[in-house]
């Protein structure tokens, strides 16, 4: 019987879901957690750049989805709750008290591990330098996948400005990486 309950879960829709959530099913709550704690947990990390920070936005947005689930007015699921992390991780940002990050040594140190950690190292410091709008914009179209569309709903941009700020972050980070690459390449 659970085993059909839960796959009639997995079927669900997120609206649908959430709608549940919100006259109490946990079991929908729970499934909505699991679609999205990956997603919600990256974007923070991207945007953010430090694993405190971002493990108490990701805390604190499922809280805030949570706490306001009745305001919810069966728009997409994914751009009413992406607007509310969006918001927790500016909310953050503009609230950082300046850390230095502790950094976790890697365990393998081969020469290939090393040039992909490093590389890794250059793209998010690269990612750092971009105004604040691109990289949200940039992070949300590459790494979690989103349409032009569904970013300007979450950003409140117009879907032009989403295409523009895409476009000039992408050759901003050409311009940042490009000596690495040439690096890289040697």
């Amino acid at each position: 019987m659970k085993e059909e309950q839960t796959r009639r879960q997995e079927d669900r829709s997120d609206n649908e879901l959430f709608l549940s959530a919100q006259k109490g099913d946990v079991q929908a709550f729970n499934e909505i957690f699991r679609r999205y704690e990956k997603k919600v947990y990256v974007y923070c990390m991207r945007v953010l750049y430090d694993e405190e920070m971002a493990h108490d936005a990701f805390q604190e947005a499922f809280m805030r989805l949570h706490e306001h689930r009745h305001t919810y007015d069966g728009r997409s699921f994914m751009v009413w709750f992406f607007t509310i992390v969006r918001n927790v991780c500016l909310n953050m940002r503009r609230n950082k008290k300046q850390t230095v990050p502790f950094e976790a040594s890697v365990a393998d140190i081969s020469p290939a591990r090393i040039r992909d950690v490093a590389l890794h190292e250059e793209v998010a410091a690269a990612l750092k330098r971009l105004p604040n709008d691109y990289r949200e914009t940039i992070v949300l179209y590459e790494y979690d996948g989103y349409a032009y569309k569904e970013i300007a709903e979450i950003t409140g941009a117009s879907i032009a400005a989403v295409k523009i700020r895409i476009y000039r972050a992408r050759k901003m980070l050409r311009t940042i990486l490009s000596p690495v690459v040439h690096n890289q390449n040697e």
